[in-house]
């Protein structure tokens, strides 16, 4: 888990105003591999210069002790003595272990200074270009884990398990140095001080006329302000690489032995410098949601994570890109920007209504910040659409009012209360809100200042609730609440999801980790074991099956032909009710399709079972110089159903995610995280109908000879992952 900070943090200060006996100096060198600084405020140069000499040098005892390239290190040195007896280790390399075993327990193994093998083998790995094997991850985790190391406090010795481990301590060591510096200058007077180490800081008290040190933190620089602790930013901002489209970052899941791919930066702010360095890359490994829950639970400890997935929808200076038509609550109240705010007050009369994204969503993380003057009813709307449609959505009620609720769930009525909330909403102040909004069957989580507050899934298969929709920023109107009363919403992002939830191990892994819980993946990672193939001739409905030679598998991607025979692969094992996910990207004019619960009576799987069209919407009209029907286009329903959302489909040559529920007669199909339509098939207007077709079969994906597309292959299909319900 090499994870020490990536991002520089800015640390910059205000001129002091009133005379003070104390100066400030500054101080460099090149420590631990990186630069190191000390910032101090000194009555004399000599005691500043002094004090500084004596931080480089306890930074330079650390880095003796800690380092993993060093030769004569004291933690290579126990290394070396890995699989044999307990060695008595100093006060340093004790107290750096003694911490790290407490991040480890504490994060269940997302922490692990023992992951030296897994780092050593990724480094490689990075510099060839090439994804570890899967023998070469499991030999390294063989030798990695925190239980295999054996600490004895009474006679401070430590014995390593396994012959071959290795520590890594770029997850804690820059902190833990920076702490000690910090101690150090405390020892020598000094009493305002920073230290910091290619971005891991420690500070003491103030500078002199200032609350507080001002560190900028994040790739975008977001300025805070400390006394009394540590803060550290850890992310892939500088340290990837890129294999087949995929970022992988220079950190590692010790639990998994892959690198981590969520891009996430995160920063946090602690008590000390040393829990901060840890925490900060083990919410990088954790994700944004557990990494939360692990800093939450540290006293004074606080994440800041950006998620360069998310996306801002509001510029601060416009209403360019939202709309107050379309959704099932339209109205006359007034929307503005102020102060850098998208602020909503009621219409001239007292009226209220919404303001909506311009474009509809249906599995997302949707974040904000607001500020609402009491009394005010207010909400934020999750798949919005016109009453026409017949179908509602939900809201996260904002309603501060003495008899409202904050966080509540509601859709006509309540369906889930909050009652205590409101207590912990800061008055007067920005308040921070994330919703997450997944499934076919919507489950929605709800978070303020970082905290929790509802947690609400929708009963399988409840009708009237639209698939997906626009979201909505309410002001409620006829309430009598104060004529110049206002919420306003800043800093609003948004960051589309799967549908199915990525809290039910249901996220896409790279093609080298473990399955997820629950799921099965129909691909491995060099074959399509899984699979046989059928030529067929549609013309006369005979077809051969045989082995799928011809189907190419390199790194968990299959490849299908774009040339003769026409045909498909099916799965060995026949399903009935099932999820299923995968990715797949198309060549220009290609023709394919997902076959769901096909007989294997050779007949046409599209109508003996059904088929989820895949085709190249942005060309073929033009080339073909046809007119597609309105169900043949990428995501619909063969025959039956259109994907009905336009612009949902990703450019050619790109990935598209594309994510089924098959359970009964319902069928759900869901675009790069949109769900296009959820149907009761016996319902269906088809031929045959559905009633007719085989209620269990295989999974299918067609081969459609298609002379026009350029080069080998016309379909790509990766992580296909199946769950049996």
């Amino acid at each position: 888990m090499l994870a020490h900070a990536l991002l520089t943090s800015l640390v910059w200060l205000v001129p002091i105003t009133r005379s003070s006996p104390l100066e400030r100096h500054e101080y460099r060198e090149i420590r631990m591999g990186v630069e190191a600084r000390v910032v101090l405020y000194a009555p004399s140069e000599q005691q500043a210069i002094e004090a500084a000499r004596a931080a480089f040098a306890r930074i330079a005892e650390i880095e003796d002790c800690l380092s993993d390239w060093r030769e004569s290190s004291e933690a290579k040195t126990l290394c070396e003595s890995s699989g044999g007896p307990p060695v008595v280790v100093s006060s340093d390399l004790w107290s750096a272990l003694a911490r790290s075993a407490e991040f480890a327990s504490a994060s269940g193994g997302a922490f692990d200074v023992t992951c030296g093998p897994l780092v050593s083998m990724w480094r490689v790995a990075r510099h060839e270009g090439r994804l570890p094997s899967t023998s070469e991850i499991a030999e390294a985790r063989a030798r990695v884990g925190w239980a295999k190391v054996r600490l004895d406090a009474e006679e401070r010795t430590v014995a390593l398990a396994t012959a071959g481990m290795q520590l890594d301590f770029g997850a804690i060591g820059q902190g833990f140095a920076c702490d000690e510096a910090l101690s150090v200058l405390t020892s020598h007077g000094i009493e305002s001080a920073l230290c910091e180490i290619s971005g891991d800081i420690a500070v003491s008290g103030p500078p002199p006329g200032e609350a507080g040190w001002h560190v900028a933190i994040g790739s975008d620089q977001t300025p805070i302000t400390i006394t009394h602790a540590g803060v550290t930013t850890s992310g892939d901002t500088e340290q990837f690489t890129v294999i087949d489209g995929v970022r992988y970052s220079h950190i590692i899941d010790p639990r998994t032995g892959n690198a981590v791919t969520n891009g996430l930066c995160c920063s946090v702010i602690a008590s000390d410098a040393t829990t901060a360095d840890a925490l900060a890359t083990t919410a990088c490994v954790l994700g944004a949601d557990a990494g939360a829950e692990l800093v939450g639970r540290v006293n004074g400890a606080r994440l800041v994570v950006e998620d360069p997935n998310a996306r801002s929808l509001f510029d601060g200076k416009s209403l360019d890109g939202w709309v107050t038509k379309g959704g099932r609550y339209d109205g006359d109240a007034s929307w503005t920007v102020e102060d850098g705010a998208l602020t909503g007050r009621v219409g001239a009369k007292g009226e209220g209504g919404l303001i909506y994204t311009a474009q509809p969503f249906t599995s997302f993380e949707f974040e904000l910040e607001t500020k609402i003057d009491y009394p005010f009813d207010s909400g934020i709307f999750l798949r919005m659409v016109p009453p026409d449609q017949g179908r509602r959505g939900a809201q996260v009620t904002l309603d501060y009012r003495s008899d409202g609720e904050i966080g509540a769930i509601y859709s006509d009525e309540f369906l889930q209360h909050n009652t205590t909330a409101k207590e912990r909403f800061k008055k007067g102040e920005w308040n921070q809100f994330r919703v997450r909004c997944t499934g076919f069957d919507v489950h929605i989580e709800v978070w303020m200042n970082g905290e929790q507050i509802a947690d609400y899934t929708l009963p399988e298969g409840t009708p009237g609730f639209a698939p997906h929709g626009l979201i909505g920023l309410q002001v409620h109107g006829d309430r009598d609440d104060p004529p110049g009363n206002k919420v306003q919403f800043r800093n609003i992002r948004i960051r589309t999801l799967p549908v199915f939830d990525t809290n039910t191990g249901c996220t896409m892994p790279a093609p080298t980790s473990n399955e997820p819980t629950g799921w099965r993946p129909l691909l491995g990672e060099s074959d399509c074991s899984a699979w046989e193939a059928v030529d067929s001739d549609w013309a006369t409905a005979s077809s051969t099956t045989r082995t799928p030679n011809d189907y190419k598998v390199e790194k968990g991607v299959l490849a299908i032909p774009s040339a003769e025979p026409s045909g498909y692969l099916r799965t060995k094992e026949d399903f009935e009710d099932f999820r299923l996910k995968l990715e797949f990207k198309l060549a220009r004019m290609a023709n394919s399709g997902l076959f769901l619960r096909s007989a294997r009576d050779g007949s046409n799987p599209a109508y003996s079972g059904c088929e989820i069209q895949l085709l190249d919407d942005f060309n073929w009209e033009t080339e073909t110089k046809t007119e597609l029907k309105d169900w043949q286009h990428t995501g619909s329903l063969y025959g039956a159903v259109p994907a009905g959302l336009k612009n949902v489909m990703r450019p050619i040559g790109e990935w598209n995610s594309l994510e089924v529920l098959y359970k009964g007669s319902r069928l759900a199909v869901a675009l790069n995280g949109v769900a296009l339509y959820d149907v009761d098939t016996t319902k269906v207007p088809a031929d045959p109908p559905f009633a007719k077709r085989a209620p269990r079969g295989f999974i299918g994906l067609q081969r459609y000879a298609a002379p026009n597309v350029e080069g080998g292959a016309a379909t790509w299909v990766r992580n296909m992952y199946v769950q049996r319900l």
